[in-house]
């Protein structure tokens, strides 16, 4: 029986609302990809007001290369319908309705198929509820018939005259496809309620039996054209995933939802991205961006996407094309698809920080240069300036850059510039203890060109320095060279208690130092 296997068998094992309706744009336009260039043509000029527009969608069929001109189908049902205005004309409107049904039926309907498109109506005579009740629809609107296009979890079908003779078009039944309610059918169902507790008993005994069954049988809202071409994509989709062709099936459930962002549509569209993420290895673009429309499911606050799996899928992401694969090009691309699809502060960092982490790991280890390596570096300190693995790289690469400078102006200078960056080094012993060195190298330098007020202040320098990082060490061969050449200066220029003072301050700095002990004790 059509009714038992149409094609919402599917849906219903969900038990999902058929009508949660919410406007927002988590499907775009350009998220869309078509399957010809017929089908993108109809996207393009669609004026959702117009019948022949939603013809030209209708006509998309699920398989590529079942193409029908939507210029031929148009005339076949202009032609329908001029015919039908002469011969309607005239009659009651019950009598209308059950002409049309026999004409088109006739006409167009020849075999019912489960898996059908609207094309294949034209095509091939096969019809579905979905696709009849796109025909029939289409044809009402055009003869100024009204009525509402119904969806059951089951089934579609139609209602003419919905406001006041209510009679349904059941388009997969070439015989007795339309029945009008009459006063005995309103009464018992209205009395099945009652009896089944479904409404009050005040409800009961306070309405017509009419404004009941208005209320309770019709309580599913019509369904506009556009939501009918919703309908078949969504068909489409579940046509692919029962033969387990995901991708083909997202394709199809984004347009699904681009017409009528429903739950049904979201669910779909959401469980078959997850399955894909998890069952791919970020191989290719489109494999990307599903990950990407799932980050714009999480700005949405849809709980059931936690900030966890989206992380955990990024750095599942990070291991197959950056650390097995190398592909650098292919990895940067994806990060920039996909952050720019998360608002959430939390998550929007943590996939920074493991994106600049990674880069930053891997280009020390490649001994990238300062313009690759100092971005990255950067980002991800301003993100987690604590993680003791980055401080260890950030070290790393500036003792490495520190070694290439001989001038101890040109260290000092680019160790200031880069503590502006990483304010960790400032409190760093080793970092620390760089500068040390270089102070008493110039202080040495001062002391040996005879500018001995420089010297003075760079030992001064030195001396602040210890003492306002008292855990950090200079190199005793540095500090023996400038205060032994210092005390040698002085002497010369014969003072002795200057120069004996300025050797006991080098002892300080260096308790066990021979060098400072000898010349101490020569003086």
């Amino acid at each position: 029986m059509a009714l038992r296997i149409c094609i919402y068998i599917f849906l219903i094992l969900f038990y999902y609302p058929i009508y949660s309706q919410n406007t927002d744009s988590l499907v775009k336009k350009s998220d869309l990809k078509y399957k010809n260039t017929e089908e993108q043509l109809a996207f393009s000029k669609s004026n959702l007001s117009n019948p022949n527009s939603i013809i030209s969608l209708l006509l998309s069929s699920y398989e590529k290369e079942n193409i029908y001109s939507d210029t031929k189908a148009i005339q076949q049902i202009d032609e329908c319908v001029n015919q039908l205005k002469q011969e309607i004309n005239g009659k009651s409107e019950v009598k209308k309705v059950k002409y049309v049904y026999d004409y088109v039926h006739k006409q167009f309907l020849k075999v019912y198929k489960l898996q059908n498109s609207f094309a294949d109506i034209f095509t091939k005579g096969e019809y579905n509820c979905v696709s009849a009740s796109a025909l029939y629809a289409i044809i009402f609107s055009k003869l100024n018939i009204p009525y509402n296009v119904i969806e059951s979890p089951q089934h579609v079908y139609l209602i003419t005259y919905p406001q006041s003779f209510k009679i349904l078009i059941e388009t997969t039944s070439p015989e007795k496809g339309y029945y009008q309610f009459n006063e005995n059918f309103i009464n018992q169902y209205v009395k099945s309620l009652y009896n089944s507790k479904l409404i009050s008993k005040s409800e009961f005994e306070s309405n017509s039996a009419n404004q009941l069954f208005d209320k309770y049988y019709f309580s599913s809202k019509g369904l506009t054209l556009t939501e009918v071409v919703s309908l078949q994509y969504s068909n489409y989709s579940i046509y692919h995933l029962e033969e387990k062709k995901y991708t083909e099936a997202i394709d199809e459930i984004k347009k699904a939802y681009y017409f009528n962002p429903y739950d049904r549509n979201k669910y779909i569209l959401k469980s078959t991205l997850i399955y894909n993420v998890q069952n791919n290895k970020y191989e290719k673009k489109e494999q990307i961006e599903n990950l990407a429309l799932l980050c714009r499911f999480r700005t949405q606050n849809d709980d059931e996407l936690s900030n966890e799996f989206l992380k955990n899928e990024f750095l599942r992401l990070t291991e197959s094309q950056l650390i097995n694969n190398s592909n650098y090009s292919l990895y940067d691309e994806s990060f920039k698809t996909i952050i720019k699809e998360i608002s959430d502060t939390t998550l929007n960092n943590e996939i920074s920080y493991g994106y600049h982490y990674e880069l930053s790991r891997l280009g020390y280890l490649n001994n990238k240069d300062s313009t690759y390596e100092l971005p990255h570096l950067r980002a991800a300190y301003k993100i987690n300036p604590k993680n003791a693995n980055l401080q260890s790289i950030i070290l790393s690469y500036l003792e490495r850059e520190l070694k290439e400078k001989n001038d101890p102006r040109d260290i000092i200078k680019l160790m200031e510039i880069n503590s502006k960056s990483f304010d960790f080094t400032t409190d760093n012993n080793g970092f620390n203890g760089v500068k040390a060195n270089c102070i008493l190298e110039l202080s040495y330098q001062s002391f040996a060109i005879n500018d001995i007020t420089k010297g003075e202040n760079y030992l001064k320098e030195f001396e602040n320095l210890m003492g306002s990082k008292k855990e950090t060490k200079a190199n005793d061969s540095f500090i023996e060279k400038a205060y032994s050449f210092a005390a040698g200066v002085y002497y010369k220029k014969g003072n002795v208690s200057k120069a004996r003072q300025t050797l006991k301050n080098g002892l300080i700095y260096s308790p066990d130092n021979f060098g400072l002990k000898l010349r101490l004790n020569q003086l």
